[in-house]
């Protein structure tokens, strides 16, 4: 078993082979340090600590180390001109939300953007064999220190500088060293002998990937990190990989802060954003206490110290201070900083379609939104998440103008979360109180407990406890312990049957889509677990997978009972074996109904996916789905329930793709040029596990890598209904649709019915209710009897359940005439609006009203209908335009007013 430890000890002994960058030609010098033991390169003879904390302070506060000052831009900008004019090509970033690796939620360094997972091994796509990128990064590590130490935060820039395949392309060690030192003494004019090299190693986790590495250090801060992953774990310890990558990462928040000399990296990184947040809040601390407290406060690491309180008062003793008085003044500031940072981490992420929730990576991002909501609330402060979001993509805009653009989406998401927080705000510190009676001792169960059912966070325990003349004991690592569970994805192996040695199957139904009767040549029959399989040389027989149920029939003769693939190796489970042997040739068949039915509802997701993304924002991330013969369903991210009317404009805008005939088409791609043409999107289906990727295409309305059986034209899928909407679990919203005028029509009848079953036993009901109340002497709406205050309230109830019933039921028949329940006007004009868009005109008769419209695409004279209906029922009616009203005191002529407008529209079309 391999080791980060074992591995240094190995590469310092033989540090010529491992570690020889160049640097020895320099003039440096290398050393083993005074305090950690580790090896180091340096040009200064009297060095003898290796730069890295805690065995060197900062000493760039009063000392700077750079030329010029440069800003947050200003730095990228000379970073980008020196690379390229060294040949490197400069890329944009990739998102945050890493969409490409099944095993990871954020892309946490530069990196990852070129990592692909083919069939559970590393492999490399990138656009340029010599690139650099600003790429961003989330990391939820050290949510309690960020504010606190001065240099912890939860996004930050890595910004990457990668070389691939040398020796064939690309560079290695010395031009990767000789590149970085030219930049940081020459561009940014760093001394020489304030830098320093420090030998180490870096590995994946489970050493797939690993090498030596070289990290530079100025003035105590780690500026970039120099990996050179040339190996892998093997079963006798490790060997070459097949490619050599130069993996360099350098912090840019940690470049513009030596280059500033800011007491923390907050100010330097954040510049005005900061600033104007400290104006606004009127938060001021004495410039002489806080530039002693910043070069001491990294002893403040919460998720380290083993007591807050006693590492406070070590440093209010260092500056000559009392404990309490110092926090006072500093803590505001701190709050300041964490909101600060939290703010862009989110904007960052909703941009890249990351939404907070109680699940997934989504965990993370509502864990420090409710912790700057906390921090906004407990200070006062004067501005909101979304305020401050507003003004770090402003400041941005020039590197990442992407950050202003999904501002509109931000306000919409924060806002939600934001409304959740306010409404639990007064309970919720009604619950800490309560526990602070019982003790003011929190361990982490009982945090993650208050957390997850209450939104209760560690800064509002502080804030009730202060509030209380009380103090608070919470762990520090409570963050850590909590967030750490939602950075990677737990991918659980797969049981599967050993197919090692076998040919791959010819995927007949990739080849030809339309052959559901086809002879085949068994290769292999086996029995593993009690089923029987027949292995082909070639099938039609679509194998389960990317949520599409499997294809059904027949292989000479015996039922088909499912199809799976593995390897490459299609499965097909029999009922029996029995005749069939290897090497025979067997007859074949598809169930073709079924499979018709796949490719209609596999292809209506897609159509469905594009609408849901236009409608709700592109955000809204697939996030599951299935599709039986039956019906299909769609999951999806997103922050609240969408309303009737945008379930409506969804179901519109896939029947309009439908209607058109738009072309579907299927393409086979390499994975690189696919992202690089259709961007991440691609992938809202899962990832793509293999090089080349199969590319389906809804001209443009939806594109995806896909491995379902999909209809050529949208016009084959038919009709497409959404039959239900439901949040399944916080931030999933799942639409269930079905597709084909058949299955439309047939879920249409059985709504319908539903409906008007459940309107019955609910009116049953109501009247069950109101015969007690009235037996016991009450009245709704009125004073009662004490004891039969619960009828009562139950009664409203109903009563409110039943207009809702009657509203539904409503809604879900489509015929443009009708007699409907109610007298209530509005809630014809709600079902007139379905009906004219779906029919071109309506007349609604209920009891003692009318309500008639009409548009451009009908003939039919509404206006002298709906006049028809109210004198009918004893009044009359009038309207202008297309829209008429009406009615009279005759209720119990509304059958007869229905039947009499029947009557005349047959005499119209005739």
């Amino acid at each position: 078993m391999l080791s980060k430890k074992e591995l240094r000890q190995t590469f310092a002994r033989d540090w010529k082979k491992y570690y020889d960058a160049g640097l020895q030609e320099k003039g440096f010098a290398r050393k083993a340090c005074g305090g950690c033991g580790k090896n180091f390169w340096t040009l200064d003879p009297e060095r003898k600590r290796c730069g890295d904390p805690p065995c060197s302070d900062y000493d760039f506060l009063d000392r700077p180390v750079t030329r010029k000052r440069l800003d947050y831009i200003e730095m990228w900008k000379q970073f980008e001109k020196y690379f390229r004019s060294q040949g490197h090509e400069s890329i944009p970033r990739y998102p945050t939300i890493c969409r490409w690796r099944e095993d990871l939620y954020f892309t946490i360094a530069s990196i990852v953007d070129f990592q692909r997972l083919e069939n559970g091994k590393m492999a490399f796509d990138y656009p340029a064999d010599k690139l650099i990128v600003p790429q961003a990064c989330l990391r939820f590590g050290d949510i309690p220190n960020v504010g606190v130490t001065g240099r912890h935060l939860t996004s930050f820039v890595m910004t990457g500088q990668h070389s691939f395949g040398y020796p064939r392309t690309g560079y290695w060690k010395k031009e990767c060293i000789g590149y970085n030192y030219e930049f940081l003494t020459k561009v940014m004019g760093v001394d020489p002998e304030r830098l320093t090299y420090v030998e180490d190693v870096w590995a994946m986790p489970d050493f797939s990937m690993f090498g030596s590495c070289l990290e530079a250090f100025v003035g105590g801060v780690e500026t970039v990190n120099n990996v050179f992953s040339e190996f892998t774990a093997t079963p006798n310890g490790f060997g070459p990989l097949d490619l050599k990558v130069i993996d360099v990462g350098w912090g840019h928040e940690r470049l513009v802060w030596l280059s500033n000399s800011t007491p923390t990296i907050y100010d330097a990184a954040f510049g005005p954003v900061i600033e104007k947040m400290k104006r606004n809040a009127g938060v001021k601390v004495d410039a002489k206490l806080f530039g002693g407290f910043a070069r001491i406060a990294g002893s403040l690491n919460i998720d380290e110290a083993p007591d807050v309180e006693l590492a406070w008062k070590q440093v209010a003793a260092k500056l000559g201070v009392d404990s309490a008085s110092l926090r006072q003044q500093i803590e505001p500031l701190q709050a300041l900083y964490a909101v600060c940072d939290h703010a862009r981490s989110l904007a960052f992420a909703i941009a890249d379609g990351g939404i907070p929730s109680n699940a997934g990576g989504g965990y993370n991002l509502r864990v420090i939104l409710r912790r700057a909501l906390s921090f906004i609330d407990e200070h006062e402060f004067p501005f909101s998440v979304k305020d401050v979001a507003g003004m770090h993509a402003r400041y941005l805009k020039p590197v990442f103008p992407e950050l202003a653009e999904s501002l509109p989406a931000l306000g919409k998401i924060v806002g939600v979360e934001e409304a959740k927080f306010r409404e639990t705000s007064l309970k919720s510190r009604k619950l800490v109180s309560q526990q602070l009676s019982r003790s003011a001792r929190f361990d982490n169960a009982t945090l993650t407990t208050l957390y997850e059912s209450h939104g209760i966070t560690p800064e509002l325990i502080h804030e009730v406890a202060r509030k209380e003349g009380k103090r608070a004991e919470i762990p520090g690592d409570f963050y850590t312990s909590m967030t750490s569970r939602h950075e990677r994805v737990e991918i659980k192996p797969k049981k599967s049957i050993d197919v090692g040695g076998l040919p791959q199957t010819v995927p007949l139904y990739y080849t030809s889509p339309s052959e559901f009767e086809f002879t085949a040549r068994v290769i292999k029959v086996l029995t593993d677990d009690g089923k029987h399989y027949a292995i082909l040389d070639k099938t039609a027989f679509y194998p389960e997978g990317g949520g599409q149920q499997c294809d059904l029939g027949f292989i000479a003769g015996k039922r088909v009972l499912h199809v799976s693939k593995t390897s490459g190796v299609v499965l097909h489970q029999l009922e029996n074996v029995a005749g069939i042997l290897a090497g025979s040739q067997v007859a074949c068949k598809v169930d073709e109904k079924r499979r018709k039915r796949l490719m209609r509802h596999h292809t209506a997701v897609h159509i469905v996916n594009g609408a849901v993304r236009k409608v709700l924002g592109s955000h809204a991330w697939q996030a599951g789905a299935e599709k039986t013969p039956e019906k299909a369903r769609l999951d999806v991210t997103h922050y609240e329930l969408p309303s009737q009317k945008q379930v409506a404009k969804i179901e519109k805008l896939a029947n309009d793709v439908v209607k058109k005939g738009t072309k579907v088409s299927v393409t086979e791609m390499e994975r690189h040029a696919a992202e690089s043409r259709y961007g991440f999107s691609l992938y809202q289906g899962g990832i793509a596990p293999a090089r080349v990727v199969r590319v389906v295409d809804v001209s443009g309305f939806d594109t995806e890598c896909c491995g379902g059986t999909h209809c050529h034209s949208a016009r084959e899928v038919g009709d497409i209904r959404i039959i239900g909407v439901k949040k399944i679990q916080d931030g999933v919203i799942r639409f269930e649709l079905v597709a084909g005028r058949d299955l439309v029509e047939k879920s249409k009848r059985e709504e319908k019915l539903n409906a008007k079953n459940e309107l019955a036993s609910w009116k049953e009901k109501l009247a069950a209710v109101r015969k007690q109340v009235a037996e016991l002497g009450g009245k709704p709406g009125k004073a009662v009897p004490a004891g039969i205050e619960r009828l009562v309230v139950e009664w409203r109830k109903e009563g409110k359940r039943l207009e809702q019933l009657r509203k539904r039921f409503l809604t879900v028949v489509d015929e443009p005439v009708q007699l409907v329940d109610t007298g209530d006007m509005r809630v014809l004009q709600e079902m007139g609006d379905k009906l004219t868009e779906e029919n071109g005109y309506c007349v609604l008769i209920g009891k003692g009203v009318v309500f008639a419209r009409g548009s451009g695409r009908s003939s039919v004279d509404v206006g002298s209908l709906a006049k028809l209906a109210a004198v009918v029922m004893g009044g009359g009616a009038g309207g202008r335009g297309n829209e008429f009203k009406g009615g009279g005191p005759l209720q119990d002529k509304s059958g007869a007013a229905y039947a009499a407008v029947l009557e005349k529209l047959g005499r119209m079309k005739k």
